[in-house]
């Protein structure tokens, strides 16, 4: 799935020139994904998203995918902008706290096969040529022969303790008007946990 590769984008962007202790992402959900609870009007990622057929199997220190997945965006034309923005939270004194760990991106689908891009090296460089049309297309099918997404990664600050990646997408028209009742949010909860 398309946040799969967020997850490991974001992992690997903030950790590029970082050395230090190695911290295990540990994820909650075994579908990986939830729904933001605090942005209920929004789209959750199975909403958009057909699964069913992708297969995850976690191991320690990467997550091996497989199957195929199908885009059903709804609302959302295939000439449509679609910007991004992730970010980890740290959860300190019973509240979620924004940390300085984020990414944006102002035009995901000008840059969804980009080889310099983060996210090709970990996922988009996985889905066949012919398929290599942009996450708004309704219907959009993403074959899959097995890969791994690292969920170990070197950070030069402690990073221990639970935390969630909020991944926000939004749909932009031709003349740059956000697309109503379009938006994704979802959330990965999980654990750092320091390597030995």
């Amino acid at each position: 799935m398309y946040t799969t590769v967020l997850l490991g984008a974001l992992l690997s962007s903030l950790a590029a020139a970082s050395y230090g202790s190695r911290f295990e992402f540990v994820i909650d959900n075994d579908r990986i994904f939830e729904r933001c609870p605090d942005r209920p009007e929004a789209n959750g990622p199975f909403d958009v998203v057909d699964v069913s057929e992708l297969e995850f199997e976690f191991n320690e220190g990467y997550i091996r995918i497989s199957g195929h997945m199908i885009f059903k965006w709804e609302g959302v034309e295939a000439t449509d902008r679609v910007a991004g923005h992730a970010e980890i939270y740290k959860f300190q004194r019973g509240t979620w706290q924004p940390t300085m760990f984020s990414m944006s991106i102002n035009d995901f689908c000008a840059r969804q096969f980009d080889k310099t891009t983060i996210w090709y090296k970990v996922w988009s460089h996985h889905i066949p040529m012919n398929e290599r049309n942009c996450i708004n297309n309704y219907g959009q099918v993403y074959h899959y022969e097995p890969f791994d997404v690292e969920t170990v990664t070197n950070f030069s600050i402690n990073m221990e303790g639970r935390r969630k990646i909020v991944v926000n997408m939004y749909a932009f028209d031709q003349h740059n008007v956000k697309r109503p009742n379009t938006d994704i949010c979802l959330q990965i909860n999980g654990e750092f946990i320091k390597k030995k």
